[in-house]
């Protein structure tokens, strides 16, 4: 599985998980159990895509040739992608929609920035063994899950947990499937059920090979926003 690959599945794990979103509760006449086993399969397939996206990102932090250039980008797709992300999620675009809750892409900012400075810590302090290395970056830590809680972004600081997962555990093997399985697990502990599709999602990352193949890498940053546009126009002059 090259990147580009990687990355169209995931597209389509997060269109059917929006999907699922806007149809199942909303539109489809069927029963109360019948609707649980549909918003769980369907969500939780969906839900896949954020595992992968976050495995992306780390290794598009590592591979680019210019960080900044890839926040900038990543932030200004965010910005673009907030209105469709709250027309989907809520039916509406007002300023209530708007502060209440910010889309994926934020995170991801937030995912970039913390994973540098982890970085340019370990730098000050090569030798990592040094308390002041794990405490700098505790604290580095903590603040981005603040963040994160504060502005409300799209998963919260357990999907910064994860994306530090895939930052750790870089090199993969056991220790990242054990580590990805334990955040899965710790989020299902915290009531957060659809989280059982991070196991889902660890069988195409353990066939990635590593290298970017055919694709543009202006198709994610285009497709996030404009399937949810879509969408969210069909739920406010169709469904609704």
């Amino acid at each position: 599985m090259t990147a580009n690959k990687l990355k169209l599945l995931a597209c389509l794990s997060m269109l059917i998980d929006h999907i699922t979103y806007v149809f199942i509760p909303r539109y489809l006449d069927i029963t109360e159990e019948t609707e649980n086993v549909w918003w769980y399969i369907g969500r939780g397939l969906g839900r896949s895509a954020f595992i992968i996206f976050a495995f992306l990102l780390v290794e598009g932090f590592f591979l680019t040739g210019n960080l900044k250039k890839y926040v900038l980008r990543m932030l200004l797709f965010a910005f673009i992608a907030e209105a469709p992300f709250d027309l989907l999620s809520n039916g509406r675009l007002d300023s209530d929609t708007f502060l209440a809750h910010q889309n994926v892409l934020f995170l991801f900012v937030l995912g970039l920035i913390l994973m540098y400075v982890i970085l340019y810590i370990e730098k000050l302090f090569a030798e990592k063994s040094q308390p002041k290395y794990y405490i700098l970056a505790a604290c580095a830590c903590a603040l981005a899950g603040l963040a994160a809680y504060f502005l409300r972004v799209d998963h919260g600081y357990p999907g910064l947990a994860l994306i530090l997962v895939f930052f750790f555990f870089r090199k993969g093997g056991k220790r990242l499937i054990l580590a990805v399985t334990v955040w899965s697990f710790a989020c299902i502990a915290a009531g957060q059920m659809l989280e059982w599709a991070g196991l889902l999602a660890l069988i195409p990352i353990m066939y990635y090979n590593g290298e970017k193949g055919r694709g543009s890498k202006w198709f994610f940053y285009i497709f996030y926003p404009a399937h949810m546009l879509v969408l969210g126009l069909l739920y406010v002059y169709v469904i609704k």
